[in-house]
């Protein structure tokens, strides 16, 4: 099996495959240590089973995978992903912060069942949360209500939301009240450093709508329990 060529700002790292490559705040690369929002370890590239592997070891928010063939894949914390092309770059957040690394391999590789992320591998001490507020009962069932396709299906697109008219009737609200909540929540957050947010104009709100869903989802504000909270059905 061929070794792992990692770039992070046009530096070069070349990984073994008896070894293992971390990457973040105190990571074998050092993303930025500057970043109280970034996790210790962020993601790991290691070798298993005659293939290169990427996990994500974040407790909060998600790593995105591009690869040479332009498959986008979303690792949600301690999920892995197969590197089976010859080269794929790895973006993510930490805080208002992008950061993006490039890996590259010669040859191909078999698709085998993933391994689950080892506890080994997880971040071991804590990190600031980027962009989490304490919500009510009310804040939680409105992003609930209106995150709930997404929360049901990962897979479903981020701009397929219901509609403000359509989330208040299902809450039993007027369309003032959840608009009100809807923009008090939106501030709480863009004060937080959340970009994307504020929707001034007639097409953004829907681009604020949809970033604010994503959002709240990976920074882990709502879950997939808090479905039950929801009265009837959607």
């Amino acid at each position: 099996m061929t070794e792992l060529h990692v770039v992070f700002i046009d530096e070069l790292t070349v990984v073994a495959p008896a070894d293992t490559l971390t990457f973040g705040r105190t990571g074998d690369i050092i993303i930025d240590e500057a970043n109280k929002y970034m996790h210790r370890v962020v993601g790991t590239f290691f070798h298993q089973d005659n293939n290169w592997w990427l996990t994500n070891n974040s407790k909060h928010g998600h790593l995105t995978h591009v690869s040479a063939k332009g498959t986008l894949s979303r690792l949600v914390p301690d999920s892995v992903t197969a590197l089976t092309d010859r080269e794929g770059i790895v973006r993510f957040e930490a805080g208002p912060s992008t950061y993006e690394l490039g890996w590259a391999r010669p040859g191909d590789t078999p698709s085998v069942v993933p391994p689950a992320a080892g506890d080994d591998l997880a971040d071991a001490e804590a990190t600031t949360q980027f962009g989490v507020v304490r919500l009510n009962e009310e804040q939680r069932l409105l992003l609930t209500a209106l995150a709930e396709r997404r929360l049901v299906d990962s897979t479903a697109d981020a701009n397929d939301l219901p509609s403000n008219a359509s989330v208040a009737h299902r809450l039993g609200w007027s369309g003032k009240k959840l608009d009100r909540k809807l923009d008090y929540l939106c501030a709480r957050l863009d004060s937080e450093g959340v970009r994307g947010l504020r929707g001034e104009k007639g097409g953004e709100a829907v681009d604020r709508r949809s970033r604010l869903v994503e959002h709240v989802i990976e920074s882990g504000m709502i879950r997939q329990r808090d479905l039950e909270l929801l009265p009837g059905d959607g």
